[in-house]
C-alpha cells in the first residue's frame, strides 16, 4: 500500500489549516551552540502554543492534500502498517548553503542545510514537533527519570537499532559524542575535537554510565538539575567503531582512551571525527554510515559557498517505518530561483525567504491548483544587537539609547513584513514570541513601551549632549535584500538627515565568520531561530555565555538565568524570564524587531509536506513525503 484517501473533513484540514507555525529562510546562520545554520542565527526558544496557519492552492481535491495525514498535535503522523517505499524521486531545496559534513555535531556542519541531510541519516530518542514540542521517538528507544536526587535519567536503545552496516548502536557511540565536547580544542587538555557546542560536557561532566560500552542501556546523572535535560541526549552521532578503525584503534582502545582522558590517544580520533566521516564531497559509503531511514547515495559537491546536491536512498538496515520515497534529493540552490524551479518541476518542495515577490509568485502558482503553499509564523526573530567591546557604543554606551529611540521598528514591519504577513507586528520580547501563548501578558509585565514610537529629536539630543553628531554606526548583516532595505529605512530616521548618525550598510554574506567572534563594530542585524529549548538564552545574554559576542554583562541577567535552568515551578521560571527581559531592555543588549514569516510550497501531488515552526525546516518529516500515484 502507498497512501489512502482521507475523509472529506480530513482533506479540508490537510490543505486548508495546518496546526503549526513556520520555519527558517535562507542565508547563513548560527544556532544556540554556535552552529552555522540556514539564513539566520539560530537559538532554541521556549515552546508555546501554535496557531492554525493557512495553506492554499486551488480546490481541496489536490491529491497530495487528500492523502496527507495530519495528527492533532505537532508530532509526526503515525503511518499505517502498510506504508511502504514508493519507487520515485522527490527534490527539495531550503537554500544555497551546501551540505558540508556527515558529522552534524562538528562546528562547521550543524547548519539547517547540513541537518536536512544528516537528520534523514540519523535517529534518536527525541525530535522537535512542528509546534516546538519535544516528542519521544519510540522506534529508537525510551528514557525515564529514575532519580530526582541526584537527577538521573535512564536511556534504553531499541534492540533493533543498528548502523547501516548492521553494527548495533550502543552507549559507546554516545560516549564518543560526549568525549568530543569534553576534550574539545587543543589547549587546556583538549584532543583537537571541534564540536558545535559544549552543553553535554558542561552539564554531564562524568559522561554516560553503563555496564559495558556495548550496552543498550545507560544512565545520565546530573550534578545539578538542568531544565533542558530532555534535549541533552538524542541521537548517537557518528559510529564509534568506524571512527576507532579509521584512527587506527580497536574499540577497546577507544573506550580506554575516553575513560582515562588520554588526549594523546584521542588526537587521531579527533582528526577522524572532525572531517573523516565525510566532508566537502569526499566520502566512503563504508564510513558515512546511517542510523536513520535514509543513507547517503550521491554527493555532488560544488564548493564551500553554495550549490551542489545530495541524493539519499533507503537505509537497508533501517528497522523503523519505511521511508516514503526511494530517492530523496536535496539541491542547494539560491532562493531567488526557487519559485521558477518549482513552476518548472525542477524542484518539488521549496522553502525560500518569504518576501513580497516570492509570495506573489507562489500565490499565482497556487491558483493553478497544481501547487500547495503553506504560510505561518516562524520561531525565528529578527533583532539588532549593540557591540560594547569596541566601536561607538563601547566608547559612549549612552549612544545605544539614541539609536534605539530613532529605530523605526514599526515602519520596518509595515514596509517589509506586512506585505507577506498582513498580521505581522513589532516584536517586544525575546523569550516569548508574538505567536506564542501568553505573549501579550508577558510583554505587559516586562516592557514599558519606551521604544514603541520613533523619537528623532530625543535621539539627536543625546548625540549633541555627548558631542557625537556624525558618529559612524555600521549595520552588519548577512547581505540579504530585505536587510539592505531595512538599513535604508533606518538611515532615514537615524542617519545624518535624522538623528545625526552616519549610517553605513555593512552587509556581507561572509559576516557569519566574524559574528560570534565579536570582530565587528556598531550593530549586528540578524535572527535567532528556535526549537523547544528553555535555557538557550543563557549562552547569548549571560556574561560568560559561549555566544556572548557583544561584551554585554548584567548581574541580574546572570542570576536569573540560573533560576530558569533550575528545578523550579513554571511560575517561578516565568518571573525569572520577565526579570531577564526587563534587564535586557534597561541595559539595551539589543532591540527585537519582528518574527519572520515562513513560506513553503510544493507540488500538489506530494503528500505529508508540513510546515514547522522549529529550526529543523520543512524536511523535518521528509521520510514521510510521498507522491500520490
Amino acid at each position: 500500500m502507498k497512501l489512502r484517501k482521507l475523509s472529506a473533513a480530513a482533506a479540508i484540514l490537510a490543505s486548508g489549516a495546518l496546526v503549526l507555525t513556520g520555519c527558517t529562510p535562507g542565508g547563513e546562520t548560527e544556532d544556540a551552540n554556535g552552529d552555522t545554520g540556514n539564513g539566520e542565527e539560530t537559538q532554541a526558544e521556549n515552546g508555546g502554543g501554535a496557531e492554525p496557519q493557512e495553506g492554499s492552492g486551488g480546490e481541496f481535491d489536490q491529491e497530495g492534500a487528500l492523502y496527507t495525514v495530519i495528527p492533532e498535535s505537532g508530532a509526526k503522523a503515525e503511518m499505517p502498517d502498510t506504508f511502504e517505499t514508493n519507487d520515485d524521486t522527490i527534490i527539495a531545496s531550503t537554500g544555497a548553503q551546501p551540505f558540508q559534513n556527515v558529522n552534524a555535531a562538528h562546528s562547521g556542519a550543524n547548519s539547517v542545510n547540513n541537518s536536512v541531510v544528516t537528520d534523514r541519516m540519523s535517529s534518536g530518542f527525541i525530535y522537535f514537533g512542528s509546534d516546538l514540542s519535544i516528542n519521544a521517538d519510540e522506534e529508537f528507544g525510551s528514557y525515564e527519570v529514575v532519580s530526582e536526587d541526584p537527577f538521573t535519567v535512564e536511556y534504553t536503545i531499541s534492540d533493533e537499532a543498528v548502523w547501516s552496516d548492521g553494527t548495533p548502536i550502543t552507549v559507546r557511540d554516545y560516549q564518543l559524542g560526549w568525549a568530543a565536547q569534553q576534550y574539545a580544542g587543543e589547549e587546556d587538555g583538549g584532543a583537537g575535537f571541534s564540536p558545535s557546542g559544549g552543553s553535554l560536557a558542561l552539564y554531564v561532566p562524568d559522561g554516560f554510565q553503563s555496564e559495558a560500552p556495548d550496552s543498550k542501556t545507560f544512565t545520565v546523572e546530573y550534578p545539578e538539575y538542568y531544565a533542558d535535560w530532555e534535549l541533552m541526549v538524542s541521537g548517537p552521532g557518528v559510529p564509534a567503531h568506524i571512527v576507532a578503525e579509521q584512527a587506527g584503534l580497536s574499540v577497546e582502545e577507544l573506550d580506554a582512551a575516553i575513560a582515562e582522558g588520554d588526549t594523546e590517544a584521542l588526537a587521531p580520533v579527533a582528526e577522524v571525527w572532525n572531517t573523516g566521516m565525510g566532508h566537502a564531497g569526499e566520502w566512503d559509503p563504508e564510513i558515512a554510515l546511517s542510523s536513520g531511514p535514509y543513507q547517503l547515495a550521491e554527493w555532488n559537491w560544488q564548493g564551500e559557498e553554495s550549490g551542489g546536491s545530495v541524493t539519499l536512498e533507503p537505509n537497508p538496515e533501517w528497522w523503523g517505518t519505511p521511508p516514503g520515497t526511494q530517492n530523496l534529493i536535496f539541491t542547494f540552490q539560491d532562493e531567488s530561483t526557487h519559485v521558477q524551479a518549482l513552476e518548472n518541476y525542477d524542484i518539488h518542495i521549496i522553502q525560500p525567504q518569504a518576501d513580497e515577490d516570492v509570495k506573489l509568485g507562489l500565490d499565482e502558482l497556487a491558483e493553478t491548483g497544481e501547487f500547495i503553499v503553506h504560510e505561518g509564523d516562524q520561531a525565528t526573530w529578527e533583532h539588532i544587537d549593540f557591540q560594547y567591546q569596541q566601536g561607538p557604543f563601547a566608547e559612549t554606551p549612552e549612544l545605544a539609547e539614541a539609536f534605539a529611540l530613532c529605530l523605526p521598528r514599526q515602519e520596518i514591519v509595515d514596509q517589509l513584513i506586512k506585505p507577506v504577513n498582513p498580521e505581522a507586528e513589532v516584536l517586544n520580547a525575546r523569550e516569548v514570541l508574538s505567536f506564542q501563548q501568553g505573549y501579550d501578558d508577558f510583554v505587559a509585565e516586562s516592557y514599558d513601551g519606551r521604544y514603541d514610537e520613533v523619537d528623532v529629536d530625543a535621539a539627536a539630543a543625546i548625540l549633541e549632549e555627548h558631542d557625537a553628531v556624525g558618529t559612524t554606526v555600521e549595520i552588519n548583516h548577512f547581505g540579504q535584500p530585505r536587510r539592505h532595505a531595512a538599513v535604508e529605512i533606518i538611515n532615514t530616521y537615524c542617519g545624518e538627515e535624522g538623528a545625526g548618525f552616519n549610517i553605513v550598510d555593512a552587509g556581507d554574506p561572509d559576516f557569519g565568520e566574524e559574528l560570534l567572534e565579536g570582530n565587528w563594530s556598531g550593530v549586528a542585524m540578524f535572527a535567532w531561530s528556535g526549537s523547544g529549548q528553555v535555557v538557550s538564552g543563557l549562552n547569548i545574554y549571560s556574561s560568560e555565555g559561549q555566544q556572548n559576542a557583544t561584551g554585554f554583562s548584567s548581574e541580574t541577567v546572570d542570576e536569573q538565568w540560573r533560576v530558569v535552568a533550575d528545578n523550579v515551578s513554571d511560575e517561578e521560571r516565568r518571573e525569572a524570564l520577565i526579570e531577564i527581559e526587563r534587564a535586557l531592555w534597561d541595559d539595551l543588549h539589543g532591540i527585537p524587531l519582528y518574527v519572520h514569516p515562513g513560506i513553503v510550497a510544493s507540488d500538489a501531488s506530494i503528500a505529508n509536506v508540513r510546515l514547522t515552526s522549529a529550526q529543523t525546516a520543512v524536511p523535518w518529516n521528509a521520510e514521510q513525503w510521498q507522491r500520490v500515484e
